[in-house]
């Protein structure tokens, strides 16, 4: 790992380096940063990363400075703070006016006249060693020349902008321009050889795609946004890929009519989905004017950082495959066991995917065969709609803390619990495969079929594969301190890498269920079938046919020779 990125930052190219969790990918990058003296800029979503990073440049004697949120540092946009609180900073920020422009331009904010904020802007980006921020900051120039910019993990929230009433921003931007267009559907419908699209070339031509940040401070409680210009432009001169979403490369169209597009960057695209009437603008920084950038994933798909970041990023692994079996068995201490060979797409539960009997059948298996209750991460659809329907929401006696896909991403909870449960996969929907199709200029469908045999072309299959892939970032959140850990997965959504063996499941009914918890409760007492009914609610034919089964499968001993009745008593070895 440390002789991969002491090359990486010596060769000064575009690297994307793919190593296991728990690789120590964060450590090594700052650690060769120090050893190189590497000005670094280091970019990360989660709060957590960022503060290790801080630790980390401690650690090595890296001076660094943490680059300041407006969400995070000023008053004016902390919900809490009702004396300072000021609702049009939140909402012009959120539509597209960067925090120092808001503090300059937006009248009387309520923050006040010594901003924390403001204070913590004011420093000599060049000076630290290290900075450290949100990828966001990255549209930043200052922040990347002279720098190696390291990006820890994948995400795309920070550098794509989704527009879903496109309509009314457009509406909006027309009604204060001289184009010769009066609506968004007028826009859509224009002709390429219409008199009207000529002229509102030419307009553009003499305005540029510039960031409408004056409309938005004028009135910045209204649906608007600074990006208006651009995405009006967009939708006049987008093209359809053939799968009936609209797709421009902005900077390369408005070059080729001699546009200035000040307010985007070189690389953007922005595409429309015909179905949802919805618009993404996706804008990566301007990466290329940094001294390098790596990107650091544990599961990463490549083509995904080429088309965020916007470079030709050169994919290196740090195991092979073989290596990567023996980390994740030998090193991390980790066996991962298999309950179900179908993909189970739990994200959404279209047409009834998440299985809440079956799958509190298998909780129910671990919690007896292991002896206690394990992590469970699932989608949130299921823990807060789907399993809570279930037989009083009985799921969830036999699991510890639950999380969704979305919120287990900055819970650390789990590095020191060693028995995990993962149900289900991830699917973001066929409209995320198709936008990320029509980023990279292709007309992504999907063949229609169902689980494993789905597929939806090369490059729709890539996006595919990384939505299915976040199944071993689940999985690896567990027992993070090498100790050994027993992680259950209810899905078949794992790299043909990973080790793992098949349960053998001995699943328990309802009643079963009733009677075994009876049994268990009562430990060595035990109890009679009249007993095990009435506590249990559980018919007593049915206690008994329960009983008996409890007992040939050896969960439980029969006594016979009790003077009024036969006795069932649990098996504390189970």
């Amino acid at each position: 790992m440390e002789r991969a990125i002491r090359g990486i930052y010596n060769g000064h190219g575009d690297v994307l380096l793919e190593a296991l969790p728990v690789a120590g990918k964060s450590y090594s990058a700052l650690k060769i940063a120090s050893k190189t003296e590497t000005p670094l800029l280091y970019l990360a979503s989660r709060d957590y990363l960022k503060s290790d990073a801080e630790a980390f440049c401690d650690k090595f004697g890296l001076t660094h400075k943490r680059i300041p949120t407006p969400h995070k540092y000023c008053p004016a946009f902390d919900r809490s703070d009702q004396d300072h609180y000021d609702g049009r900073a939140v909402k012009s920020y959120k539509n597209g006016v960067g925090g120092r422009e808001i503090h300059e331009r937006l009248d009387d904010i309520r923050c006040g006249g010594d901003c924390r904020y403001l204070d913590l802007l004011n420093f000599d980006p060049s000076a630290p060693d290290v900075l450290i921020g949100d990828p966001s900051h990255a549209y930043r120039d200052e922040y990347l020349k002279g720098r190696f910019v390291v990006k820890d993990e994948f995400s795309v929230s920070e550098f794509e902008t989704e527009f879903k009433n496109p309509q009314q921003v457009v509406d909006r931007f027309l009604q204060s321009v001289t184009l010769r267009y009066d609506s968004y559907q007028d826009v859509l419908n224009a002709q390429p050889d219409d008199n009207r699209c000529a002229d509102a070339l030419d307009w553009y031509g003499e305005h540029g795609l510039y960031q409408d940040t004056s409309n938005v401070l004028e009135s910045p409680n209204e649906e608007y946004h600074a990006l208006a210009p651009t995405l009006t432009f967009a939708l006049l001169a987008g093209h359809e890929l053939g799968n009936g979403w609209e797709r421009l490369p902005v900077s390369d169209w408005a070059d080729l009519f001699g546009i200035n597009a000040s307010g985007v960057n070189s690389n953007a695209i922005c595409v429309r989905d015909p179905d949802e009437n919805t618009m993404y603008l996706l804008n990566p920084p301007n990466f290329d004017i940094a001294d390098g950038f790596l990107g650091l994933d544990g599961t990463p798909t490549p083509a995904m950082w080429r088309i965020a970041t916007g470079l030709d990023l050169t994919h290196r692994d740090v195991l092979e495959d073989r290596e990567k079996r023996k980390y994740v068995s030998d090193v991390l201490n980790h066996t991962i066991i298999r309950t179900n060979d179908d993909l189970k797409p739990y994200q959404n539960n279209r047409n009834g995917s998440i299985t809440a009997p079956k799958d509190t059948q298998i909780l129910h298996w671990i919690h007896r065969k292991e002896g206690e209750k394990p992590g469970f991460i699932t989608s949130k659809k299921a823990i807060d709609n789907v399993y809570p329907e279930y037989n009083d929401g009985e799921l969830f006696d036999y699991v510890d803390t639950p999380r969704n896909f979305s919120n287990v991403l900055s819970y650390q909870g789990f590095a020191d619990k060693h028995l995990g449960f993962v149900s289900g996969s991830r699917h973001y929907g066929d409209p995320y495969i198709k936008k990320w199709g029509a980023y990279a200029g292709e007309a992504v469908a999907s063949n229609s079929k169902r689980g494993t045999a789905k597929s939806y072309g090369e490059f729709g299959n890539k996006i595919h594969r990384h939505m299915k892939r976040q199944t071993l970032q689940d999985v690896l959140r567990f027992g993070r301190d090498t100790e050994p850990t027993t992680v259950y997965v209810n899905t078949a959504a794992l790299p043909d890498w990973v080790p793992s063996e098949a349960a053998h499941l001995v699943l328990f009914s309802e009643d079963a269920r009733e009677v075994a918890g009876y049994l268990q409760d009562e430990g060595t007492e035990g109890g009679k079938v009249g007993e095990i009914a009435t506590e249990t609610g559980v018919k007593k034919r049915n206690a008994r046919k329960k009983a008996e089964a409890l007992a040939e499968n050896g969960f439980v001993t029969k006594y016979d020779d009790l003077p009024d009745a036969a006795a069932y008593v649990w098996d504390e070895s189970e």
